[in-house]
């Protein structure tokens, strides 16, 4: 119980935070909203709805919205996005059909219920492993990180936390089926799923390993990876059936996505930033280079499996660049990486850690939701 109450302390304060703000900023200068200004994304009908709702229709919200609504249409470059989040978004969305603005409501409740059910998980197992002071900090770290607005919006960062933590949290628990099906489930909300199946993995053979005392691992293990790499071609091969794209093929005729030598990239953001001045490449690159570093030290303070989780999605971010920015939306993707907050829990000991984490983080906080709530990208 003590898990739910801390989840749902920490939605309710924060959620009346972002909401209050939300309202509050239009008085001092006016906000962009994407999607009702975009002719991909006609508002829907019966508008304007509240701003509270509205003023988070932004960005990747909007083709979610537009999956929600329409699904999958040919020749659009929504299949670039994975089909979980605006699945369960059009069910939440059936009872509120007749509400102005009904599907953004619905994402905010998404949005909202993965986000307790992670802190939920992550609370239970940073407990198990490392006690309740370093569970009560890692959650809070990770809510009030500059980019954790995106826990509470229709984006896929809750969702995707919530599966990943119940994934680990289930296969150090033996549950298999439990972790499997959690593993399939990040799969379909967006690409990184399928390497879920690392940190499976290892936990599967560890475990039995030290059930026969060392006798090697159970043929079984071959069998892990299977389910999750079923469902990401599955989607693939839907996505290219409906559309005439490849997931993979969108998000690189739409966005540029494409993969360099981390060197180049690299070399490509920093040459970016001296021709742009853009403070929020200053803040990906800064954050990327933290977030790599700390995954050294998580190393040596958490079980291998909680690193094989952070490892292959901070690989994938070195190398991975868009057309847009080099390093566009590394912020947010970080925000998942779950272990990291629990490193930066377990090293930072004295108050003055704490206050210039909390006083850092909540400043670009601040900075961040601006920046998007005015029709900035930010991630």
């Amino acid at each position: 119980m003590a898990s739910l109450g801390y989840a749902v302390g920490l939605f309710v304060c924060l959620r009346i935070a972002l909401s209050m703000y939300a309202l509050v900023l239009p008085t001092a200068m006016p906000l962009q909203p994407r999607c009702s200004t975009d002719s991909l994304f006609p508002a829907p009908g019966n508008t304007p709805f509240p701003a509270v709702f509205g003023a988070w229709r932004q960005w990747d919200a909007c083709w979610y919205e537009q999956i929600a609504s329409v699904g999958y249409l040919p020749g659009s470059a929504s299949v670039a996005f994975f089909p979980l989040y605006p699945a369960l978004v059009r069910i939440v969305a059936l009872p509120l059909s007749g509400m102005s603005g009904g599907l953004t409501f619905a994402g905010l409740l998404v949005s909202g219920s993965a986000y307790i059910a992670a802190i939920v998980g992550l609370h239970r197992l940073v407990c198990r492993d490392f006690g309740a002071l370093i569970a009560r900090r890692t959650i809070v770290y990770l809510s009030i990180f500059p980019s954790a607005f995106y826990l509470f919006v229709p984006y896929t960062e809750a969702l995707f936390l919530a599966l990943a933590v119940w994934m680990l949290y289930a296969a150090r628990r033996s549950h298999w089926a439990w972790a499997v099906l959690a593993t399939v489930l990040a799969t379909l909300t967006r690409t990184q799923g399928c390497l879920l199946a690392l940190p499976l993995l290892w936990e599967f053979v560890r475990q039995h390993r030290q059930a026969a005392e060392g006798g090697g691992w159970r043929w079984q293990a071959a069998l892990i990876p299977l389910p999750p790499l079923a469902g990401l071609l599955l989607f693939i091969a839907y996505s290219k059936a409906t559309t005439g794209w490849t997931t993979l093929q969108a998000q690189s005729a739409r966005w540029g996505a494409g993969y360099r030598p981390p060197w180049v990239l690299l070399e490509n953001t920093w040459r970016f930033i001296a021709e742009s001045g853009n403070i929020v490449e200053v803040l990906n690159l800064a954050l990327l280079i933290l977030f790599l570093v700390l995954s050294l030290v998580g190393l040596r303070h958490l079980p291998f499996s909680y690193s094989l989780y952070v490892a292959p999605q901070l690989l994938l971010l070195t190398v991975r660049q868009t057309a847009y920015t080099p390093l566009a939306s590394i912020n947010r993707y970080l925000l998942v990486l779950f272990p990291i907050f629990i490193v930066l829990a377990i090293i930072f000991t004295r108050h003055w850690h704490h206050a210039l984490w909390f006083a850092s983080s909540l400043t670009l906080l601040i900075a961040l939701v601006s920046l998007f709530l005015l029709g900035a990208f930010v991630g």
